[in-house]
Order: C-alpha cells, then structure tokens, then sequence
C-alpha cells in the first residue's frame, strides 16, 4: 500500500481515486473549489435535474458499464426518447439518416434516401469500398481521413455538425487517433467502413448487469442527473475541498503538496487537472515541459438552457426531434441543441419545455464578445429563426465553460506519449480530458490506464 494524493475531484479525479483505494491504497483527494464532479454538474431548476455538462453517457465502450454495475447503479438508468436529431438543408430540417454517426456514415442507403447530397457527392461516397483498400499509416485529421473515404460532401454534412460540435473543434485539424480511434483499424488495413463482416449477432449496447435484469441502453443518464454517478464514486473518499494547490516538490520519498491549510506527503501524485494547472505545477521539477504539455489549443464552451412555456412542445421541430446539429460554417452562434423535456422522460413539464442550446468553438473568441443575457438572446432568436419556434423562453440557465474542451489535433496522440515517456522515472500520472479526450468513456479509460502500473 502506498500513499497517493489526486489533484483534482472532477470526474477523472474520482475514478482514478476510487480505483487506487480498491487497490489498497491510502488516497487524499485535493480539489481546489467547493463543486467536485468537474464537467459532470447537475442543477435543479424549475423543479427538474438539469444537467449543463456532460448530459449523457455512452455505455458502448468496454468501461462504463462496469463502472456502473459495481456502483450498483444500472436500476437507476433512464435511456433517451427514441427520436433523431435535425440537420439543416438550407431552410429546411432533415433527419439525420440511420447508420450515420460522429465520424461518418456506416451505410450508404439512408444517406442516398436523404436528399442532404447531391448526386455527384453520392457517387461519390459509393466509391468508398474501392479506395478504402489505400492504406493508411500515422495520424491525419479526421476531416482529412473522411474526405479521402467518402468525399468533402460527407466530411462537410455529416461529420462537421456532429464531431466538430462534439469536440467544438475543426475536424480538418482534429486527429484521427485521438478522437476516432475507432476509424484507426480500418484505416491501417484498408478496410471499407460501409461494407462491413458479419461475425454473427452481437450484442453491442444490450450487455446486462446481471442475469435476468434488462438490457442496457447504448446511451444514458439517471432520472436525479449525472451527478448521481459523482455522488456515488465519491462515497467514502477523502476528499479536501477548497484546497487549492500551490505547488509540488519532488522529494526522496515522492511528492509534497503544498496547499493554503499545510503540505500533504505522497509517495504517488496524480494530476487530474487542466493541462496549463498540470504544467505550472511540473515545471519546477521537470523544466522545460510547460511547452509541452500547453502546445495544444482549448475551446471555451457555453449551455444555454431555456424554460419554454409547455405549449412550445406543438412545435414541428420540438415534437419529432431531439435535437438540433449545425455545421460549422452556419454563420451562427448557435452549434447544436438538444430538445430536453423531449429527449428525456424525466425532464417532461405540465409547466416548462427545456431546450439546451450550445455555443463556442476552438478559434472563437465569440464568447468573450458577449455577456450572459445577451448570450441568451442571440442563441433564442438563431434557435427560433431555424425551427420556427413563436414562443419566448421564461427563463434561461448559461454556464460557461472556459478552457474546457482541449483540442486533440493531428499529432496529439504523439505528444503525449513523449511526455508521458519524461514522465516515466517519477511517481506522477497525468489524466482526464486534457490528456485522453473527452467523454465519460475515455475520461474513465484515462483514469483506469493512470493506476495500472
């Protein structure tokens, strides 16, 4: 057993604690505000759980379900409304088309019965399976990566209002390894992403918590918020709140930690922080890695939640969607929305309709041109110009994100394992989104990956 403080109670923070602590291991939490849960932040307003972070969880990866399972948490899971999201075709509202996700479609007939492209990106896309067998080898940008597959119409369509908005970032300098290692497989074998082997049914999205219990749903959330997972993961931890710290110092036996209230001896340290707070901190020990660590750009992110009259749920829109994907050349402030009290049954109002809009991208200084209300106002009147929408919110929720959404661009993947590789010979590990991605899922895998060794 070994004595390990965490910097940091975000969501990274927590499941790094509570898997050394499984370990055996004795684990101090340092969080440098009152809030723990990072991203991860659930408000109760006008009487529902509303969440202005993270919103959702995707339990189709190999590590959150079980997370969630241990915790004892699967009965507590409520699954989306069954509904698509909206993309926009000049002054129309298109379904996005079955098959098609944040990096690209994985069939081609929902997209040809689409109408969002014309004939020639069509046949375009369809030459897919042809020059898929063109290997390739290191990182591109995914925009790079689907151009070469499908064409920039697909690109442009598709995969900008969905993994631009995801990332808030420019899918021409997003990387390919870092934020759809998915993709990277099929990439280096040449392999099509449309025609696809079967290896008999799968399963994928329906694994259950135990025998007999039902299905779980490839996304989710919990009918009290997102926080409900928070609170769960950091029962019976030891966490310092308020404790910001002002430094670490590498000492014979590992680390101390210096806060405002004493020093705190470690004989591991993990940072689960911002990659500018992880580089401030290192910088004395290991000059020089500031550079590093800060070379990659960060996009400051806003929700907007509004509180619609009820009534505005007769909207077209509102009523056959959940939501709303722009791309990035729109012209608007406005990036993405999601239809609240449509998508999720546990966020229904007699009194209130939620929408979530989001606003902020990497490269923008849009957000700091604008305060809160006039943030509010502008995203309202580009919201209800595009789906029509004649009712005026009674109330809005803005949280700003500043700094929160670190771009993995081409080459990250690289970077970090240099630093990573300097790292090596001393009892420290770097983890959460400024160094993995962002998601739950890859937070998570950050996480398990900082304790393995």
């Amino acid at each position: 057993m070994t004595n390990v403080v965490v910097v940091g109670a975000g969501f990274a923070g927590l499941a790094t604690a509570r898997s050394l602590s499984q370990q055996g291991h004795d684990v101090t939490i340092l969080e440098a505000t009152e809030r723990i849960g990072g991203q991860v932040r659930t408000i109760g307003w006008h009487g529902l759980p509303v969440d202005v972070g993270a919103e959702a969880m995707f339990l189709g990866g190999p590590h959150l379900k079980p997370l969630l399972i241990d915790l004892g948490l699967t009965d507590q899971l409520v699954a989306p409304t069954a509904g698509t999201s909206w993309l926009q075709k000049g002054k129309k509202l298109v379904p996005l088309p079955a098959g098609v996700g944040p990096s690209g479609p994985t069939q081609l007939k929902p997209v040809m019965k689409s109408g969002l492209l014309n004939p020639f990106a069509l046949a375009r896309a369809g030459l897919e399976p042809v020059l898929a067998r063109k290997k390739i080898d290191g990182d591109l940008s995914v925009g790079d990566f689907i151009t070469r597959r499908f064409g920039r119409a697909v690109a442009e369509t598709f995969v900008d209002p969905m993994l631009g908005n995801l990332h808030a970032g420019d899918i021409d300098r997003l990387s390919l390894v870092s934020t759809a290692p998915q993709l990277v497989p099929a990439a280096r074998a040449g392999r099509s992403l449309v025609r696809k082997k079967t290896h008999g049914p799968s399963s994928a999205g329906q694994e259950t918590s135990r025998p007999g219990a039902r299905p779980l749903p490839p996304f989710a959330s919990f009918a009290t918020g997102l926080e409900t997972l928070v609170d769960a993961l950091a029962a019976n931890l030891t966490i310092h709140r308020n404790a910001p710290v002002r430094g670490v110092r590498r000492t014979p036996c590992g680390w101390d930690i210096t806060t405002d209230s004493g020093t705190f001896a470690a004989e591991r340290l993990v940072l689960a922080v911002p990659a500018n707070v992880a580089a401030a901190l290192l910088e004395p020990t290991l000059p020089g890695i500031t550079g590093d660590l800060t070379a990659g750009r960060v996009a400051d992110v806003a929700t907007v939640v509004f509180a619609y009259p009820a009534a505005a749920a007769d909207n077209p829109a509102l009523r056959d969607g959940n939501g709303l994907l722009l791309r990035s050349g729109s012209g608007r402030l406005l990036k993405a929305a999601t239809f609240l009290s449509r998508k999720w049954a546990h966020l229904h109002s007699d009194e209130v309709f939620l929408v979530r809009a989001s606003a902020g991208r990497a490269g923008s200084d849009a957000l700091d041109l604008v305060d809160d209300a006039t943030l509010a106002k502008r995203l309202h009147r580009e919201l209800a110009d595009i789906i029509e929408l004649n009712h005026r919110p009674v109330d809005t929720l803005v949280t700003r994100w500043p700094g929160a959404y670190p771009q993995l661009e081409v080459g990250h993947a690289a970077r970090m394992a240099g630093i990573r590789e300097r790292l090596a010979e001393h009892p420290v590990r770097l983890v959460g989104t400024a160094f993995d991605g962002i998601g739950l899922p890859s937070v998570l895998k950050s996480a398990l990956a900082g304790v393995a060794d």
